[in-house]
């Protein structure tokens, strides 16, 4: 599966409210006040597990499946949120932000 990489960081631009950008091996997240930059190395393999495991969870919870990249902006929320470094990492499907 290949994902549009413009039309992701859209998507993810809209769910988290950070700048997005993203090429074929990479998305930042650039949030200008306070200065952060977070760099999430993610292959589009990856991705397709992100999507699938969200639509697993909407499945069981009895909401509607998608197949929609912004399914992914509820857990980059949950993982950019809480951020309060200045530059941070996340690799794969680990959305975790290392420092």
């Amino acid at each position: 599966m290949t994902v549009d990489r413009t039309e992701l960081a859209k998507s993810l631009a809209e769910a988290t409210g950070w700048s997005v950008t993203a090429d074929a091996h990479r998305v930042t997240f650039t949030n200008d006040d306070p200065p952060q930059v977070v760099i999430w190395t993610v292959t589009d393999a990856e991705i397709g597990e992100l999507r699938y495991s969200q639509n697993l969870m909407a499945k069981s919870a009895g909401a509607r499946q998608t197949a929609d990249l912004g399914v992914l902006g509820l857990p980059l929320c949950e993982a950019l949120g809480p951020f309060e470094g200045s530059r941070g990492y996340m690799h794969g499907t680990d959305l975790t932000i290392s420092e």
